[in-house]
């Protein structure tokens, strides 16, 4: 099994704890602890969107000229709910996937040079993890404020 045969799984069990954990915070999408935060419902946006500009990365092999600095903004219209959100990711991960299936495997170590830093292929290819899985914390964190204490899988 190859490292991008085994990441893809846990992007996918990453994608369905996000939405399961966006689901239970109804009511509460458009909660900010402060002025400088996030709603819970620009991180699952920012979870959906970043990824296709990624996985043009990864075609590209090489960091694209047309890369925005924030991925945490999106462009993409009619976002505005999270099952708007999962039909979105529905028709983009399979293009995702594909793209990090396809990254040649004797390029994971090679450093790429990003807006955000210059690390391996390897953890650019990882982002598609770990992103929505740190969201998906912070949405767990949001619940406990509102008083729902219950734990979803």
């Amino acid at each position: 099994m190859t490292y991008q045969q085994a990441l893809v799984p846990l992007i996918q069990d990453a994608y369905k704890t996000l939405f399961t954990n966006a689901d239970s915070l109804a009511g509460h999408l458009d909660y900010k602890a402060a002025e400088t935060t996030r709603t819970p419902i620009e991180l699952v946006v920012e979870c959906v969107t970043a990824p296709t500009m990624l996985a043009k990365i990864l075609r590209a092999g090489r960091m694209v000229e047309d890369v925005p600095d924030d991925l945490e903004t999106s462009t993409v219209e009619g976002l505005t709910d999270v099952a708007s959100c999962r039909a979105y990711w529905e028709t983009k991960k399979d293009e995702v996937f594909g793209a990090i299936a396809d990254f040649p495997e004797e390029r994971l170590e090679e450093p790429i040079e990003t807006p955000w830093g210059t690390f391996p292929w390897r953890d650019l290819i990882a982002y598609l993890y770990w992103n929505p899985m740190w969201h998906a914390g912070q949405l767990s964190y949001i619940q406990t404020i509102h008083g729902d204490t219950a734990v979803r899988f």
